[in-house]
Formats: C-alpha cells, sequence, structure tokens
C-alpha cells in the first residue's frame, strides 16, 4: 500500500482541525445550520476538484466531503 501524499496527509488534519473549529462555533450559535454550511463545503469541494487535473485534488475533494453532514 503506498504512502499518502503529505500534502493531501496535512491538508486533512486541517480540515478536521476546521470542522472542530466550526462545531464549537455551532455550538455557540456563530454559524447557520439550514445547510448553508454543506453547501459552501461542496462548492469548496467542487472548486479544488476541478482546479487541474492533479490527482491530489480529487483527493483533497473527497475529504472535503467527507465532512459533510
Amino acid at each position: 500500500m503506498p504512502d499518502k501524499d503529505p500534502v493531501i496527509e496535512r491538508l486533512s488534519l486541517e480540515v478536521l482541525a476546521l470542522r472542530n473549529i466550526v462545531q464549537m462555533l455551532i455550538a455557540y450559535g456563530n454559524v447557520p445550520t439550514s445547510g448553508k454550511l454543506n453547501k459552501y463545503l461542496e462548492k469548496i469541494a467542487d472548486d479544488v476538484e476541478h482546479r487541474d487535473d492533479r490527482e491530489a485534488n480529487k483527493s483533497i475533494a473527497d475529504v472535503i466531503r467527507s465532512y459533510i453532514r
């Protein structure tokens, strides 16, 4: 099994950290929860995935999508 791309691994950790921050903001009532956040994350994932032809972009988009509830 090949090792993970270090960029993808780092970005995965950053997305996880951001997810925790967003969850805390939601708990304190500072982030709208009516699906707007999920739509925003999906837009980011789409933008990353289609930025250029690098395979890493698809992996990064998949990581972002894994945090959409």
